[in-house]
């Protein structure tokens, strides 16, 4: 009875060792499965550390597009610049040819790119001071073009500078000696052309071939030669005190 237990004892013992090995061993293979883990885990990290930085240079590729901007490109060559550099009224006038107005043209919808004050302008750079007393326009036969014929008195001197209807080029420069004494005229007041022009075509209403500020006879007054079919009429109109009349 003795020995049995003895050996029983011993058997017992012996298998309680080898639990223990066993259980030893188990917890080894599980810390060897912890380290297994976590290397994936610093590769992991690693490889999301390489995405930030590639998205950095992301970024600074993005950077650099911006100081490329388009929008600064198209502003260089702004098209509005452009337009300006080649301003539309000027283009308009310098393609503009006599060949354009015949003497059948009618002055009240198809005038001529040089205007009143421009050719008066022009004919005081050319003279000089003086009292501007006749501005006229009038298709010259001669040279087959519209005309301003704009008289100035400078002194003694009586200039009559004859400019271009369509580029604004002076044609001539006639002067002569007078004792005449001129009063200067107004293209403004006391009436404007468009004021005068109206109460001329109130008379008679046709084509306009033809007009003249000027002072005569003791007054300014505007002169419009106007076509109603095969009649060509001369209406008169006070610029002071806006009387008409027709011859």
């Amino acid at each position: 009875m003795t020995v049995r237990r003895g050996l029983w004892t011993r058997t017992a013992a012996l298998a309680a060792g080898t639990m223990l090995a066993l259980g030893a061993a188990g917890c080894g293979a599980a810390d060897d499965g912890d380290t297994d883990t976590d290397a994936p885990d610093t590769s992991a990290s690693d490889t999301d550390d390489g995405g930030a930085d590639e998205g950095t240079a992301d970024d600074g590729a993005a950077d650099d597009s911006s100081d490329d901007g388009g929008a600064d490109d198209s502003s260089d060559d702004g098209g509005a610049d452009d337009s300006s550099d080649d301003g539309g009224a000027t283009d308009d006038s310098s393609d503009a040819s006599a060949d354009d107005y015949g003497p059948d043209t009618d002055l009240r919808t198809d005038a001529p790119p040089v205007a009143a004050a421009d050719a008066v302008q022009t004919a005081q750079q050319e003279v000089g001071d003086g009292i501007l007393h006749a501005v006229e326009l009038d298709y010259d036969e001669d040279d087959a073009a519209w005309q301003w014929d704009v008289k100035i008195l400078a002194g003694s001197t009586d200039h009559k500078v004859i400019i271009d209807a369509v580029s604004g080029d002076v044609v001539a420069d006639e002067s002569e000696e007078t004792d005449d004494q001129e009063q200067a005229v107004d293209l403004e007041d006391p009436m404007t052309y468009d004021d005068a022009l109206e109460k001329a075509t109130a008379e008679v209403d046709g084509e306009l071939r033809g007009w003249k500020l000027e002072y005569d006879d003791g007054m300014i007054q505007y002169q419009f030669d106007l076509t109603s079919g095969a009649d060509e009429q001369e209406v008169t109109v006070d610029a002071e005190t806006g009387d008409v009349t027709v011859d």
